[in-house]
């Protein structure tokens, strides 16, 4: 796939992409370009694709979707080492192209590099202050570090800048869930965030998972499905869906599921807890000690270990009880009379 990475390497090398002021039609044009790109996209002509965003950008750096997309299509590509050294040397050239820094943080924060993310991000945005993304991706990897309060100011300049900033919205809610607990105010984040951008897989799976924390399961089946029908390949929503069924009451379902997320990547470890307690809650043990078994194997998680002997006992039923039963009775005997026959020394006189 290098064909569809030099090209856009080639284009952020190209001219200064800073600007200090746009002018009033820079949004109009930039709303232009974007469409037409996206028109490409859907096309399937990739090159033209990513240079059609690289001009909406360097137009308007706050536009609330443009980086997407370029995120998008490098996840198609799945050449991150080779996309990282071009965009090293990238910057290694042209010191203030923010859109190269952007994407270089998100990298790095890919590999879990986060100091490096961070200082990306902030070269980004003393290139191009208005660079809105920039900010975002600042949020997110502040929320993994869990800074909640220094993410939630980047994600609330972000908005400052652009309040269409889907994913800002959906950091903010995030921010507020993991400090404050405040799951109302989270949702509410969150349902604006999938309503500025509807066909975005990880913002309903995310908009799923809250709402199964919620216990609210039919809206988290809805989101999940739907997250699911745009990405079909991740075993993470396929692994939600499948909890959020089996919450809802539908484990034949959930079972399907879980199985999907595992045929996608055999060791998802969570795929093989959800399906494991699939089994387990419709009475088939077997299935299910084989599905803790794996998780176990896998994870060296002794989590896993307990979730199968649990599994274990009950699938021997009242057989096991009386074993166990007679068993620690017997090894209370044990300890009693082994420290009945331990007298402690009389002191000697002298």
């Amino acid at each position: 796939m290098r064909h569809l990475l030099l090209p856009w390497i080639t284009g952020v090398l190209v001219g200064s992409l800073s600007l200090a002021h746009a002018s009033p039609g820079a949004e109009e044009k930039a709303t232009q370009n974007y469409q037409r790109a996206e028109a490409l996209r859907l096309a399937g002509r990739l090159e033209a694709a990513i240079s059609g965003y690289r001009e909406t950008l360097q137009g308007f750096p706050e536009h609330p979707a443009a980086f997407d997309r370029l995120r998008e299509i490098y996840n198609r590509i799945h050449a991150f080492a080779l996309t990282r050294e071009l965009l090293e040397t990238a910057v290694a050239r042209q010191e203030d192209d923010f859109i190269a820094w952007n994407l270089l943080g998100v990298l790095y924060g890919r590999d879990r590099r986060w100091d490096e993310a961070l200082q990306a991000f902030a070269r980004s945005l003393n290139a191009e202050p208005r660079a809105a993304d920039a900010l975002v991706n600042r949020g997110w990897v502040l929320l993994e570090l869990r800074r909640y309060e220094d993410a939630m100011t980047a994600f609330e300049a972000a908005l400052q800048l652009q309040p269409r900033m889907a994913r800002a919205h959906a950091g903010l809610g995030s921010a507020m869930v993991e400090a404050r607990g405040d799951y109302r105010e989270g949702m509410s984040r969150y349902l604006t965030a999938v309503k500025l951008d509807p066909e975005n897989p990880a913002l309903l799976n995310d908009l799923g998972w809250l709402s199964y924390k919620m216990n609210r399961y039919p809206e988290a089946v809805a989101a999940l499905e739907k997250a699911a029908a745009l990405d079909p390949k991740d075993p993470m929503i396929e692994t939600n869906l499948g909890l959020a069924y089996q919450k809802a009451g539908r484990g034949e379902e959930a079972i399907a599921h879980f199985e999907r997320a595992l045929a996608i990547n055999p060791e998802y470890t969570l795929a093989l807890y959800g399906l494991g307690k699939a089994h387990e809650s419709r009475g088939q043990y077997p299935e299910a000690l084989q599905a803790y078994r794996r998780a176990w194997r896998q994870s060296g998680n002794d989590l896993y270990l307990l979730l199968w002997l649990q599994a274990y006992m009950a699938s021997h039923g009242q057989v096991m009880i009386l074993f166990l039963s007679v068993f620690v009775v017997a090894l209370a005997v044990i300890v009693v009379r082994t420290f009945r026959g331990r007298r402690t020394p009389a002191t000697q006189k002298g």
